[in-house]
């Protein structure tokens, strides 16, 4: 019995660890193809639409949120700060709030938002499991695209700053490789 104890117990601990640290990383289902910035095309807090197309080239960090969301709250000033210091290297924060269109102009007017804000009131959980969230309408979830505009990496929860750098300098490293129309 104890000798099964000893096998049970650790194998139980590295699967509940094995759990945890999955939702802590990447929600991102290999098997499908891999969501393109592209496929983004949604009215701004001005009511103009917005094509993710139009950031090609460039490291785009969609971050979900919602103006009724502490936790996403909580992680905004990173996103602002992000932006501010990598712009010039190529980065790109775009905002998809899950929310009223004036919420999140009168959020991101006090909180001095300085990227893009898409609204999204419908088709939410759609749009994020199909972007690795397959908790479909939990929020904050970010996703990474690179820059010829695919997938790189997910997050579900409040990004901290290391974790937010580790998923990104790579991604500003990599060198942007145009589509051969050939």
């Amino acid at each position: 019995m104890k000798r099964a104890l000893k096998l049970i117990v650790p194998g139980a601990l590295a699967l509940l660890l094995g759990g945890y640290l999955g939702l802590q990383k990447t929600h991102f289902n290999l098997s499908t193809p891999p969501a393109l910035i592209s496929d983004i095309s949604l009215p701004d807090i001005m009511d103009e639409v917005q094509s993710g197309g139009q950031w090609l080239g460039k490291v785009v960090v969609v971050n979900h949120w919602a103006s009724w969301c502490p936790p996403c709250i909580k992680e905004i000033p990173l996103l602002i700060d992000v932006q501010e210091r990598y712009q010039q290297q190529g980065l790109q924060v775009v905002g998809i709030a899950h929310d009223k269109v004036e919420a999140a102009r009168i959020f991101g007017d006090q909180i001095g938002i300085n990227y893009p804000s898409l609204i999204l009131t419908t088709g939410g959980s759609e749009l994020m499991i199909s972007q690795g969230n397959e908790q479909g309408a939990a929020l904050p979830f970010t996703a990474f695209f690179n820059r010829e505009g695919k997938l790189a990496s997910t997050k579900l929860g409040i990004l901290e700053n290391n974790e937010l750098l580790e998923i990104i300098e790579p991604l500003l490293a990599a060198k942007f490789t145009p589509p051969n129309d050939s």
